[in-house]
Order: structure tokens, then C-alpha cells, then sequence
């Protein structure tokens, strides 16, 4: 058993380029996460393969096989899908082609992990924005809030209930399908249209975000959300119909068109606005703190962020 588990993990090592495991890279904050309420920010992006084999490489390097095993994406999830995807068994997810494609075949549980490496990391990080944080999968109500913002009435992230603009474009990755009469069944039956590409998803930063500046929120692949079992937003297997803001897909295990994004939830606000910059300033007064020390001192934040720096 030991052989064997050796032989996969080497296999692991070899079959795909793992990046160089980097600190959570806090000045890419706002380029990176969407503030949604005041306490909550949620990723612009889904979970891309770059990402997340940073991730797998943290845990390699850290010796943590028995989570690494866990969090291996299945790539074979893709044989289940509707087309003829076997390339993509092998490539989707090793391939640095696809490397900003969000990363699917990957269980709720790897997703949580994914989390909780991510808080650690950020917690962790001395430039941090905020004191603690944690990064999570959103609740089905965060979720749709995310995706509409206050406007109940929206069908769609972008407002309309069409799938093309007045340009013709077609606003996310969803399949293509038509009503056809069935003479057989005397009903009518949906099938994919011709032209229809949308076989496969597409990388995370594309078409147009919606009004929190998110990507893909409806369509290319359905979003895990915190319960398990219930992902929202449908994919590129789904028809229009399927890829509403309230749409919810249920499943059971890893597959080809789910996958995720991350939201951060502050704990601990490390700047706290509300301390008086006249007693902040006179306290470093008080204590001598030279320009050598300080050179930037003209605001409380900066006052705030050279406390903390001293008290540390």
C-alpha cells in the first residue's frame, strides 16, 4: 500500500508544473476582491487552475499527503460530461494553456480546504489589509446577493433576461439550444443548436461583470456554495433557463462544469476609524517618535499602521 501510494504521489509531482508557493499577494486586494457589504468581499474571479495548483504545491511542500490526496482535482469528470472531452482528462487542469480557466472536478470538501489555506496564508501576511479574515464559500443568500445586488427583480447578473446585448454578444457561457416540435412525442423538445460552442468553459475573466465588478456569476460553471451538495448559477452544460441567478444544481460528487470562488469575511478590522487622530497624534508626540522612525505620519490611518507596527 505504501508502494503504491508512493508511485501516485511521484505520478502527482510529475503529470503537472507546480508554481512557487507565494504568500497571499495583499496588493492585488481591490484588483482581486469586490467589497459587497461591509464586512464581506467576495473574489471578482472563480478559482482558476493556476491557483489552485499553487495550492496543491503549498501542501506538497509542506508534507501534507494525506489533505494532498483529498484535493486532488478527479480530471476524470470529465468522461461524464455530454461530449467527447478525453483530452481534456489529461490537459484541462496540467496544461498551462488552461491555467486561468476555473478549476473543476473538485470536491467540497478540497474547496474548504482551499479556504483555509488561504486564511492562514493571509492571516499571516504582515502587510495584510485587514487584522483576520477568513476565507470561505458563500451561503446561498450571500451568493444571490452577490450576483444581483439589491435588485430582486434581476433574472440575470447583467439586468435583462437576454442572453445576447444589443450587439449581438452573448453574455456568458451557457449551451446553446433550440425548441424543436417532436412528431413522435407531439412535444416540444430542446435541443443544442448547431453553432453551439460552449462545450467547455472559458477562462474566469471573461465577458462582462456585473455591477460589484464579479465575472461569471451566471453560466461557464456552477458555483459551490457553503451547503454542500448545492451550487448556484449553472454552467456551460445548461441552457439559458438553467443559468439564472436562481438557478441551483445539485450534486454529489466532483464534476467537469463546478467549480468555485472565495469570499473573505473580516473578523478583526485592524484600522479602526473611529480612534480619535488628535489622541494619536498626541501620544507619538508624547513618546518622541522621530521622522527618522516615521517619515509619513500625515493621517490616522498611518498613525494606526505604525502603532500596530510598534506594538508588535
Amino acid at each position: 500500500m505504501k508502494k503504491t501510494f508512493f508511485i501516485l504521489f511521484i505520478f502527482a509531482l510529475t503529470s503537472f508544473t507546480i508554481n512557487k508557493d507565494e504568500p497571499f499577494d495583499s496588493k492585488n486586494f481591490k484588483k482581486e476582491y469586490a467589497k459587497i457589504k461591509e464586512s464581506l468581499y467576495v473574489g471578482r474571479y472563480e478559482v482558476s487552475n493556476l491557483q489552485y495548483r499553487n495550492f496543491l504545491s503549498y501542501l506538497i511542500n509542506s508534507n501534507q499527503k494525506v489533505i494532498y490526496q483529498i484535493c486532488l482535482p478527479d480530471t476524470l469528470c470529465w468522461r461524464n460530461s455530454s461530449n467527447y472531452n478525453e483530452p481534456f482528462t489529461q490537459y484541462y487542469f496540467r496544461n498551462e494553456s488552461y491555467d486561468n480557466y476555473p478549476v473543476v472536478g473538485i470536491s467540497y470538501e478540497a474547496a474548504n480546504q482551499y479556504c483555509n489555506w488561504l486564511t492562514q496564508k493571509y492571516n499571516q501576511d504582515p502587510k495584510r489589509k485587514f487584522h483576520k479574515v477568513s476565507f470561505k464559500l458563500l451561503t446561498k443568500e450571500e451568493w444571490m446577493f452577490a450576483a444581483r445586488d439589491s435588485d430582486t427583480s434581476k433574472v440575470y447578473t447583467w439586468g435583462s433576461g437576454f442572453m445576447q446585448n444589443n450587439r449581438k454578444q452573448f453574455l456568458c457561457n451557457f449551451k446553446h439550444t433550440s425548441f424543436v416540435y417532436d412528431s413522435t412525442t407531439k412535444k416540444l423538445i430542446e435541443v443544442p443548436n448547431i453553432d453551439n460552442l460552449s462545450f467547455i468553459t472559458v477562462p474566469v475573466k471573461s465577458y462582462y461583470p456585473n455591477s460589484f465588478g464579479l465575472y461569471n456569476m451566471c453560466g461557464n460553471v456552477a458555483e459551490m456554495t457553503s451547503e454542500n451538495s448545492i451550487a448556484k448559477g449553472g454552467s456551460y452544460l445548461e441552457p439559458a433557463y438553467n443559468v439564472r441567478i436562481a438557478s441551483e444544481k445539485n450534486y454529489t460528487k466532483p464534476q467537469a462544469d463546478i467549480g468555485f470562488r472565495v469570499a473573505i469575511e473580516i473578523i478583526e478590522n485592524k484600522f479602526n476609524s473611529n480612534i480619535n487622530f488628535a489622541i494619536l497624534k498626541n501620544y507619538f508626540v508624547k513618546n518622541t517618535v522621530t521622522n527618522l522612525e516615521n517619515p509619513k505620519i500625515e493621517t490616522a490611518e498611518n498613525l494606526l499602521k505604525f502603532l500596530a507596527w510598534r506594538q508588535q
